[in-house]
């Protein structure tokens, strides 16, 4: 799990310094944090660093950070964001990654979105979006329709994020890439993000479907199925 684990904090920093960039509380990153941080430490490491860091940011945008989201924890209460059997980075490995990657990075979610790629050796590919109405429900699936469609929504006024889209997927690359898209839009909801087992969607509405080639294909498969086009 550790390599597994290692991939999910990179991504998480990349998109931490995202919003730190854009809406600065200068408790995150820089010689303010690191001066709060030295009065609270005592025995604490740069592992719990990380882990009380997303934490909070978890709590600010539901969702969008934690591991419990990201490898699907069960029994892991949704307002946490590890749970209780979760096991954090080992000592050298976190300083190791605060050192090279903790900083705020005012990238274009394009560019975030492609670093969370990235941590996971994921490749995205562009593509473009139909338009979107503001009634719209979206059933997606596959991580370059994903971020395909955060990019547009982004630069869209009028659209909800959490209430229009639901992604269907089931590895926890897919999974990050998907739940960061609360944060990245602002979003004070959670992703609506279900795996390939999931039974029923609970919206009325038709969804549109949206799925690409890299989606897993048990996710493709269940989107289709819960499009009716299967």
């Amino acid at each position: 799990m550790s390599g597994v684990s290692l991939n999910y904090y990179r991504a998480a920093l990349a998109l931490l310094g995202h919003v730190e960039a854009r809406q600065p509380t200068n408790r995150r990153f820089g010689p303010e944090a690191d001066a709060l941080w030295a009065r609270f430490e005592g025995g604490l490491t740069p592992a719990d660093r990380l882990d009380v860091l997303l934490r909070d940011a978890d709590a600010q945008w539901p969702g969008a950070f934690g591991a419990r989201t990201v490898f699907n924890l069960p029994g892991v209460a949704e307002d946490e964001a590890f749970g209780a059997e979760w096991a954090s980075l080992e000592g050298v490995e976190a300083a190791d990654l605060w050192k090279a990657e903790a900083r705020p990075s005012l990238a274009s979610p394009r560019e975030v979105l492609e670093a969370i790629a990235r941590a996971w050796e994921l490749s995205l590919a562009s593509a473009s979006t139909e338009p979107v109405g503001a009634a719209e429900a979206l059933l997606v699936a596959g991580p370059s329709a994903v971020a395909s469609l955060i990019e547009y929504f982004a630069g869209a006024e009028g659209l909800d994020w959490a209430e229009q889209v639901t992604v269907i997927a089931t590895p926890p690359a897919h999974r990050q890439l998907a739940a960061a898209g609360g944060a990245i839009l602002g979003s004070t909801r959670p992703t609506r993000l279900f795996d390939s087992t999931a039974g029923s969607l609970g919206k009325g509405a038709k969804a549109r479907l949206v799925v690409s080639r890299d989606a897993a294909p048990e996710d493709a498969a269940r989107a289709r199925v819960l499009a009716g086009e299967s």
